[in-house]
């Protein structure tokens, strides 16, 4: 696997983004608990996606809508954003998840 540089890392997170982010089963992307899920961009953060350097594994972080088994989901994004980083490992977390009539989760 070929090491992106620091520009195209961050460009090949916003492609990673919008692929996963058109999923049917995606509502959004999620930084995780600390926030720590995320590209630096000029100007701005885009939470959700890390793109690993080296051997570090690209890193999502999602929230599901629970219309279909969130194994089959998880697989389907592993694979795509796999193929877009040249076969690199992917590490999904699944963030939270809302039922199909819901938009985004509900506050505790």
């Amino acid at each position: 696997m070929t090491v992106p540089t620091t520009t195209e890392a961050s460009s090949l997170a916003e492609q990673v983004a919008a692929v996963v982010t058109s999923h049917p089963s995606v509502v959004r992307l999620h930084g995780g608990v600390f926030g720590d899920v995320a590209t630096y961009l000029p100007g701005r953060k885009l939470t959700g996606v890390r793109i690993g350097m080296g051997e570090e594994p690209v890193e999502l972080g999602v929230v599901l809508r629970l219309d279909r088994p969130i194994p089959q989901v998880v697989g389907e994004l592993r694979r795509t954003v796999s193929t877009m980083c040249g076969g690199a490992p992917v590490d999904i977390t699944v963030g939270d998840a809302v039922l199909p009539s819901e938009t985004e989760p509900t506050a505790p």
